[in-house]
């Protein structure tokens, strides 16, 4: 029955992946990939779409893990989003999802681990806004709702002409979120200091309160003031001690060993405060026992790791082969901890 199961869910997943095809975007990823090797990109297409319904793949995974180049056997290997979604729809309570899908919820659950002040600016007025700003030089505004990080604009203080007005724009664009900047470790400044970089660490809690890590990522910024992937930033994957395993990659899978812009080493890079990263991670995926499969934000500041956010559906980083050399994904070891 398990196996009727899965060829289901496969077979529907590829189904609604025909149904809101965008051609322009699949040819796009299709030449990525093809650009690996001699194949065709209508060839390449038609294996994408093998890929989608034997290792439920989406059409970014197949580009983003050079699926081209690997064989079956490395295939079978990878952790893919839609696998990873059906985990977090299983594993996680959806009545408890609130928690992270609003980043006001968020805040008021894990205060005490964000490692800065914030402030809603809907349940709040003119004066106590003004307050906030007082002293500051710049502060993030957020959609509590945003995503991917859209809906996140950085202010500087003393470009603001008139509190009241900004709590108006504020209330009309849905940036109800007031967040002080966070100061970033000077190592991590030193890597990039035009944003906070930060981890991703995927974390699961098992039915016997044992928490696994089940990867580990260094997210840097390359030119912009956010370092979401989507946003024109990169990332790598970190070993257990918390050590960039390998080059960096962006969204168009180029290839990173030293920053662009500061010129430091990305592999090998060492994460400072690591151990007490571990700690924080261990400490967060306790607070909600309902949710326990999450991708937490970590950012580091000179005292101590804090949490930035925690995703529920959580997305899959893991090593690009043609960046890294590695052509194994994670997949063992998600199976491993989650015994599924």
């Amino acid at each position: 029955m398990g196996a009727v199961n899965r060829v289901y869910r496969r077979a529907r997943f590829f189904v609604r992946r025909v149904v809101s095809f965008d051609r322009e975007r699949v040819l796009q990823f299709a030449r990525q990939s093809a650009a690996l090797s001699k194949a065709p990109v209508w060839w390449v297409a038609a294996d994408m779409a093998w890929c989608a319904v034997r290792y439920e793949t989406t059409f970014e995974n197949y580009s983003e893990w050079d699926f081209r180049i690997l064989k079956a056997r490395e295939r079978r290997t990878y952790m893919t989003d839609p696998k990873s979604f059906h985990l977090s729809r299983r594993l996680n309570d959806n009545s408890v999802r609130g928690v992270f899908d609003d980043k006001l919820q968020f805040a008021r659950r894990f205060g005490d681990e964000l490692g800065r002040a914030w402030l809603d600016v809907a349940s709040s007025d003119t004066a106590a806004l003004a307050a906030f700003l007082d002293g500051r030089e710049r502060v993030i505004t957020k959609n509590p709702g945003g995503v991917g990080g859209n809906g996140i604009t950085m202010r500087e203080v003393a470009s603001i002409g008139d509190v009241a007005s900004l709590r108006e724009e504020l209330l009309a664009s849905g940036e109800t979120l007031v967040e002080e900047v966070l100061v970033q470790h000077p190592e991590m400044a030193r890597l990039y200091p035009g944003s906070v970089n930060s981890l991703r660490v995927v974390t699961y809690r098992d039915p016997d309160d044992v928490v696994h890590v089940l990867a580990a990522v260094l997210k840097v910024g390359n030119g912009g003031v956010i370092d979401n992937f989507s946003n024109g930033g990169m990332y790598t994957m970190l070993d257990d001690e918390g050590r960039a395993l390998h080059a960096a990659s962006d969204e168009e899978g180029r290839p990173f060993e030293t920053h662009p812009i500061t010129g430091v080493a990305i592999t090998g890079y060492q994460v400072p405060l690591y151990p007490q990263v571990l700690e924080l991670v261990d400490r967060l995926a306790r607070r909600v026992p309902e949710m326990p499969y999450i991708g937490w934000d970590i950012a580091i500041t000179p005292e101590r790791p804090v949490v930035i956010e925690g995703n529920h559906n959580t997305g899959v980083f893991q090593s690009k082969p043609s960046v890294s050399g590695i052509r194994r994904g994670l997949l063992p070891r998600y199976r491993a901890a989650m015994r599924f």
